[in-house]
């Protein structure tokens, strides 16, 4: 039984939205919801177990690694694709979506990272339309 209404398809296969850089550009990305998503769940629990003994341990791994991890997972499961034509390279060419490119941006742009992260774990973004 569940009493907020989520779309399941939308929280797997992603819900468009506008991000806005703060500088006039806006770069529209298809993102999946993380609570609830076999693949996000799957994918951090593998990146996670060469570290698994040492948090057993109780130690904490770096802020590096934890980052590289996140992004690596949010790269692969969670942000699913951008529009078209909107990130340019230096020379003005088209960046298209790629799970190599996202993480790249991911780890290039840590708002953009924060925005995504908090978007995605937002159960308000996912919701089924009324009726």
């Amino acid at each position: 039984m569940r009493f907020t209404k989520t779309d399941k398809s939308k929280e797997l296969e992603g819900a468009w939205v506008d991000y806005d850089d703060g500088m006039g550009g806006t770069l529209k990305i298809l993102i999946a919801r993380t609570e609830g998503n076999p693949h996000y769940d799957a994918r951090l629990t593998k990146l996670m177990a060469p570290h698994r003994k040492k948090m057993e341990r109780g130690k904490s791994i770096s802020n590096d690694i934890a980052k590289r991890i996140m992004n690596e997972v949010y790269s692969k499961e969670i942000i699913l694709d951008w529009e078209k034509g909107i990130l340019l390279d230096e020379e003005g060419n088209d960046i298209p979506f790629s799970t190599d490119n996202a993480y790249e941006l991911l780890t290039d742009d840590s708002d953009l990272r924060d925005f995504v992260i908090e978007f995605s774990g937002d159960q308000s973004n996912f919701l089924m339309s009324k009726k």
